[in-house]
């Protein structure tokens, strides 16, 4: 959408978006990590194996769950078990196998004639004395070599409740991408850092100019453009976060949590209905009035009123609107201070 100079936008409304993280995270993120064409986004899952017989029905159901929690991140083209007859030769062995060097050769055979490149290997252990089951997870190239490993902790009387176990599942996932989570936080902090950093300095360039020039601009008419030029930049980071706000809280939701993702939409909203919609428009408004005073043909005391009413309501104006860009620049400031603890507590642990 077009504006002319000097002019601003109304705002829209952005409406709170939900958003399925892994689902969109692995999509759009870890995607560009890894070449999707590749082999290595070819995967089959091992049948987990197990440190005693007694628990290889709990082996089984973990090895499920982790399955359809990989599929659902969409990432990787998952080869399902239940297809590859020859793969699933495999169930007929000991489940002691946890290396690519221990596999058959057939199972081989058929995971390169079904382009895949990587095998996860599972492993589940019955820690008694600690009451804990170990699940470790490693992916691994054909080639022998191992790609991602980690491993999570389930207590023994948890391990039974089915949403539990996929609620472990979904962590040992993100423990093995823990690295490309991190980068794409990153990388969508500092976008958005710099949009609401950009948003405070322009507004406040807003500010400063008014309540500077308008007092010249009346009686000269040449310092209306520095006013201009102040507002067409207001406009520029503005036009961004009313037009793409909902883009912005889609991307940033698919790296960090619901609750971040509410703190940005309520600072957007701040953004659009509070200080721009009460009171950068209003600041429009005194642009338009200093326009007719310096074409008003009034007498000379018509003109001082009118002068003395302009700078009166910009006075006030302006007060207002520093008092909310203070508020607004502080919980830009805490919220942004909040999103770096975090990702440095991350990167610490």
């Amino acid at each position: 959408m077009s504006v002319e100079p000097g002019h601003l936008l109304h705002p829209i409304r952005m409406l709170i978006l939900t958003f399925s993280f892994w689902a969109l995270f692995f999509n759009n993120a870890l995607a560009k990590e890894q070449n999707i064409a590749s082999n290595d986004s070819i995967v089959y899952v091992w049948d987990f194996s197990v440190s005693d017989p007694s628990i290889r029905e709990i082996g089984t159901m973990l090895t499920n769950d982790f399955e359809t929690e990989l599929i659902n991140s969409g990432l990787y083209t998952v080869l399902e078990r239940r297809r590859y007859n020859r793969v699933l030769a495999h169930q007929n062995l000991e489940n002691k196998i946890a290396d690519i060097q221990n596999l058959p050769a057939a199972s081989i055979d058929s995971l390169k004639a079904n382009r895949a490149g990587v095998v996860i290997f599972g492993e589940v252990k019955d820690d008694i004395d600690s009451g804990v089951y170990e699940v470790t997870v490693t992916f691994q190239g054909l080639s022998e070599v191992i790609l991602r490993k980690g491993s999570v902790l389930i207590g023994r009387g948890l391990i039974r409740d089915n949403q539990t176990r996929k609620e472990y599942m979904k962590e040992l996932l993100d423990k093995v991408h823990r690295k490309e989570l991190l980068a794409a936080k990153n990388s969508q902090y500092h976008t958005i850092s710099k949009l609401l950093e950009t948003y405070i300095i322009r507004v406040k360039d807003v500010s400063k100019e008014f309540k500077d020039v308008t007092k010249y601009a009346l009686d000269h008419p040449e310092y209306t453009g520095e006013i201009v030029k102040v507002v067409n930049n207001y406009n520029t980071i503005f036009n961004d976060i009313n037009g793409n706000g909902s883009k912005y809280l889609m991307e940033f939701g698919q790296y960090w949590p619901p609750t971040k993702s509410q703190e940005l939409q309520i600072i957007f909203n701040n953004i659009l209905d509070e200080t721009h919609k009460t009171h950068i428009l209003k600041l429009d408004k005194i642009r338009t009035a200093i326009l007719e005073y310096q074409t008003h043909s009034g007498s000379k005391k018509e003109k001082e009123k009118k002068k003395a009413d302009i700078l009166k309501n910009l006075e006030r104006n302006i007060d207002d609107l520093n008092r909310q860009v203070d508020i607004l620049d502080l919980r830009i400031h805490t919220f942004l201070s909040h999103l770096q603890t975090e990702m440095n507590n991350e990167l610490n642990r």
